[in-house]
């Protein structure tokens, strides 16, 4: 069911998603789990992600961009999230197109006020009980071109539950613990002794990340030896 959009009707916006699905030519980005594609016609621009997969696969691709409206549901009314019109036909998830270009793509100073205000953004998601998760993708952080910052795709978010869920707050510990070092590490560009000592209160690095990056230089190691 969409919302708040008055200029295309659902049955119309889902029959044009299903006449380019198979294109190329509106689409932002493609993988296994799904498609996205630019809506800009009527004078109007939308983001709109559809799901992809065989018999066996495409369920599990529609219940993570379900999940993903839901999180969109909670954060509605935040400054850096896209408005989310719904989810079309109950199949394609339906967002505000965001004038702008990825931080790799503009890097803000680190000085600049974008960075205070991605901070307070991340604050206000978690008073929320949501965590993003993979912030550290520049992809997934986006500079308008009012220097404003958005944060897009939640697809792999945490939720807190309430009551007491052991795994469920362990992970969203961590998740919310994963955001702000992504931001930490956006804003000196990963160069970390750079951090004022009023930033590294929020860097932490988690045992996963320790982990995770011995097991990249293990193996880039191995691959210097064998090819050298």
């Amino acid at each position: 069911m969409l919302e708040n959009l008055d200029f295309i009707s659902e049955s119309d916006l889902t029959k044009w998603v299903r006449n380019h699905l198979e294109s190329d030519q509106y689409a932002l980005s493609a993988g296994y789990q799904g498609k996205t594609l630019l809506f800009n016609e009527l004078n109007h621009k939308l983001v709109i992600k559809a799901p992809l997969g065989n018999i066996l696969t495409r369920p599990i691709n529609l219940a993570l961009l379900r999940h993903e409206y839901r999180i969109y549901q909670k954060l509605q009314g935040l400054a850096a999230i896209p408005v989310c019109y719904g989810m079309a036909n109950n199949e394609f998830l339906v967002i505000e197109f965001i004038e702008g270009q990825t931080i790799r793509q503009r890097r803000p100073k680190p000085e600049s006020e974008y960075f205070v205000k991605l901070l307070d953004a991340i604050k206000e998601m978690h008073s929320r009980d949501v965590a993003h998760f993979d912030l550290k993708r520049s992809e997934n952080l986006l500079i308008t071109n009012n220097d404003e910052p958005k944060l897009i795709d939640f697809g792999v978010s945490i939720v807190k539950k309430g009551g007491f869920h052991f795994i469920n707050m362990y992970l969203y510990k961590l998740a919310m613990q994963f955001d702000f070092n992504a931001w930490a590490r956006h804003k000196c560009h990963r160069k970390m002794e750079l951090l004022s000592e009023e930033d590294k209160r929020y860097y932490k690095k988690t045992r996963i990340e320790v982990f995770s990056k011995k097991v990249k230089r293990f193996y880039k190691d191995k691959i210097l030896v064998l090819f050298s």
